[in-house]
């Protein structure tokens, strides 16, 4: 039983770091650590097509390393508006400190 409960676990792990290494995915992460964002604000940032910010993020989130939640979006220029804001979960920090301890080298 125990074998079979650490191969599951190694199997998990091994999906949370293939997930996370995509280098979009990497950046993705790492602007997640200071703060919630919405997709449309993760491209402006990333410059890289909405549709591709989303598939990330939703692999992301299945994995367990984000999560999302609804909110509004005040601007001064417009009426408010509810987006999806993502931020890491405590899974998705423990990735996030482990990449950069990986990539510091």
């Amino acid at each position: 039983m125990d074998t079979k409960r650490n191969r599951a676990k190694v199997n998990d792990f091994y999906e949370s770091i293939h997930i996370a290494s995509h280098p979009i995915r990497i950046q993705i992460l790492f602007r997640l650590e200071s703060e919630k964002l919405y997709a449309s604000k993760l491209e402006e940032m990333l410059k890289h097509n909405r549709k591709i910010i989303s598939f990330h993020l939703s692999k992301l989130e299945r994995t367990g390393l984000i999560t999302g939640e609804y909110g509004l979006m005040t601007s001064s220029k417009t009426r408010p508006m509810a987006v999806r804001y993502y931020t890491l979960t405590p899974d998705g920090v423990k990735m996030v400190t482990k990449l950069k301890l990986i990539l510091s080298d």
